[in-house]
């Protein structure tokens, strides 16, 4: 079966929104984003990038984008791009969610 680059990018942007809803609000990692948000002033910027969706997609953007570079998916000067795609389509996905 042959795999197609789009089906792939358009795959591992899903799998970024999914794991950065994960990190940023999912309750089945709530006790340990609680832990670390209670451990820092309210105002902390480490506080504020857990729950940040649109920061978190960076990351996990930027995971998704080397792997699939280190997996032969595409050439490593896409990772930059593809990074913040599978960023932004976090952050516009998120956006349409509403506040569980």
């Amino acid at each position: 079966m042959e795999t197609y680059p789009l089906v792939i990018a358009v795959v591992m942007a899903l799998a970024t929104a999914r794991v950065t809803r994960l990190i940023t609000r999912d309750r089945i990692l709530a006790a340990p984003r609680r832990a670390v948000l209670n451990a820092l002033p309210d105002d902390h910027l480490i506080a504020y990038l857990i729950v940040c969706d649109w920061c978190v997609s960076v990351y996990t953007g930027s995971l998704a984008a080397a792997g699939g570079a280190w997996a032969g998916w595409w050439a490593w000067s896409w990772v930059p791009a593809l990074a913040l795609a599978f960023s932004y389509t976090t952050g516009y996905l998120a956006s349409r969610e509403g506040e569980d």
